[in-house]
Order: structure tokens, then C-alpha cells, then sequence
């Protein structure tokens, strides 16, 4: 993102949550906010506690538990006991985690939706922030702001590397090589559901936020809304082959093709894991960058094959190069 794009991006002023706050609660967007949760008792009383201390006076709160048997059954059952029209919840054995968010969402009724993992926690103010985007842009339907990661005791680490373009046409072209949206930190309005459809994939956000793109432009708020855990459990510290290989056929469904930097990273994690997520950066040496080539060819000749000759071509070009850089 380059400063006339952030320059473009909306920042809410304090005078303008003022006024937001100063509204009705008949005035006032309604918001839904989904936790997809299995078994993470140790976290899930935080992130509740991160949505309630958000003080929005028009909010409901569904968790959907997969059936924990951790403890984390007996925490929703005092906040719903606690929290009366605002918590619910519904514990047993679902579809996985998409399932989960698709089911609140169904079980919900805000105009404005949000989910978060139960491992992670939204910043103070942040729903004032969304609800004064909204106010301020009507026509819009999706938002999206910062987001840290941050380690099991909320200690920040690094930042997510948002992205965003006001040109629709860039939003999409740079969405073809990354995830420019931090889940936690993106709100929308349900009619995207209804024009857009809801999760159906395993590989989680990345393909709805592309599907999305096709039709509804995203906007970006400039400011902080949450904070993503990173540890040995956590979805994203867990990226592994198969999830990689999904985003890589999910990013060939939308744009027609598989693009090297996708294939550099299945490569990468395949060497190394998730490494990142443990603070770690090894070197991408000569193997890795032959071996993203080499997924890059065989990853578009299985979902195109009319590109298969070229594959075979620049392949043996690489080939030679890397031969060259290991002499």
C-alpha cells in the first residue's frame, strides 16, 4: 500500500465517533459476532470478554463450540446465563470450522457480521469504528482494518501485511498473489451473504474474500481492530501441505492460473513449516526456488493443461539457471 492509497482509506476521526455514539440505540447498526470454537477453554473466556468490553449497546454474541469437552461448555454456560439476548451458543459436533461460522451467522440477526477464532481478542473500540465507517459510507458493505499477531499471553509480535487499492481491478490483482484481508479485522453487511454466498471451503476466508472481490469492493479503515495468538494449536501456525494445496486451487478457480508466488510458498512451507509463526525466517536457498518452479509447472499443468507446453519450457529455463547458480 503506497501513501496516496492510505491517504484514500478511511480514518475515523474522533468527532465523527462522537456523534456515532451520541445515537439512539434504534439508530445504531445492529452487530452479530460468530466464535467458531473446539476445545480452546484457555482462550475463550478472553476473546468474549474482548467483545463484551467493546460497550456496543446493540451487539449479540453466538458462539458455535464443535462439542468441547475441555471446560469450555461450562464458560458459555455463565455467559449466557450472565449475558442474557446477548450470548448464546450451541455445542456439538459440527462440519469443522467453516460450518461453524456458517451456522452463526445463520443463527444471528445483526446487519453488521463479524467472526473471530476463539484464540483471538478485538482491540477497545473497535465496533465505534466499524459502526462510524458504516455511518459514514452507506453504500458500502464490506471493511476492513489492521490486525497484530501476538503470542498466547497477547504480547504483540509482528503486524499482518494488510494490502488494499481503492481500484476494485488492483484489490483483485493483488489478492491473486496474497490474503490482503486479516479475518478478525474484516466486517461486513449480511446482505454480502446473500449476494455473495457464505463459506464453503476448508481452506477457510482466503476463497470467500476472492469470491467476494467479484462483486463487492472492500474498503480499509486505517486503524487497528484486533489482535490474532499465535501458538502450537493455532490454524494459522498450522498452515500446512494440504491447506497450501487448496489455496493454490482455489487461486487457479478465480484467476485461471496458479502464480509463482503462490507455488514459492507451498514450496517454502513444505521445507520449513510454518516458521514464521515461530519468529524464525531460514533462507530461501536454491532447492526452494527450484522446487516452487517445479510446483508452479506441475500445479498449472494439472488445472490447465493447454498451459502445460509452456510449463515444460520455462522449467527447463530455471532448470539451467539453477544449475548454473549451484556451479
Amino acid at each position: 500500500m503506497n501513501d496516496l492509497e492510505r491517504s484514500l482509506a478511511f480514518t475515523p476521526k474522533p468527532e465523527q465517533i462522537g456523534h456515532v455514539r451520541s445515537l439512539s440505540r434504534a439508530e445504531l447498526p445492529s452487530f452479530a459476532v460468530v466464535i467458531p470454537s473446539f476445545n480452546q477453554a484457555t482462550f475463550l473466556r478472553e476473546t468474549l470478554e474482548s467483545v463484551l468490553a467493546q460497550d456496543y449497546p446493540n451487539m449479540e454474541i453466538f458462539v458455535a463450540d464443535g462439542g468441547s469437552t475441555d471446560g469450555s461448555v461450562d464458560i458459555l454456560e455463565e455467559y449466557a446465563r450472565s449475558r442474557p439476548g446477548v450470548v448464546r451458543y450451541d455445542s456439538r459436533p459440527d462440519g469443522g470450522h467453516h460450518h461453524g461460522v456458517n451456522k452463526g451467522i445463520a443463527n444471528t440477526t445483526g446487519e453488521i457480521v463479524a467472526w473471530i477464532n476463539s484464540d483471538d481478542v478485538y482491540l477497545p473500540d473497535t465496533f465505534w469504528k466499524v459502526a462510524t465507517f458504516f455511518h459514514y459510507n452507506q453504500m458500502a458493505m464490506v471493511v476492513y482494518g489492521r490486525n497484530r499477531y501476538a503470542d498466547r499471553e497477547l504480547n504483540p509480535l509482528i503486524d499482518y501485511p494488510v494490502d488494499w487499492s481503492p481500484l476494485i481491478s488492483e484489490q483483485r490483482r493483488r489478492m491473486m498473489h496474497f490474503c490482503l484481508v486479516p479475518q478478525p479485522s474484516l466486517f461486513f453487511k449480511r446482505m454480502a451473504i446473500t449476494l455473495c454466498g457464505a463459506l464453503n471451503s476448508k481452506i477457510l476466508d482466503y476463497e470467500l474474500w476472492m469470491r467476494w472481490q467479484e462483486n463487492v469492493p472492500f474498503y480499509f479503515c486505517d486503524d487497528y481492530f484486533s489482535l490474532s495468538r499465535l501458538h502450537d494449536d493455532a490454524i494459522t501456525a498450522n498452515a500446512d501441505r494440504r491447506l497450501l494445496s487448496g489455496v493454490c486451487e482455489a487461486v487457479h478457480q478465480y484467476y485461471g492460473v496458479v502464480p509463482l508466488s503462490w507455488a514459492f510458498k507451498y514450496a517454502y512451507t513444505i521445507e520449513h513449516g510454518a516458521a514464521w509463526a515461530r519468529g524464525e525466517a531460514p533462507p530461501a536457498g536454491c532447492k526452494i526456488q527450484l522446487m516452487a518452479r517445479w510446483y508452479w509447472m506441475t500445479m498449472n499443468m494439472r488445472w490447465s493443461p493447454r498451459l502445460a507446453s509452456r510449463s515444460m519450457r520455462r522449467f527447463r529455463t530455471w532448470a539451467a539457471q539453477g544449475r548454473r547458480i549451484a556451479a
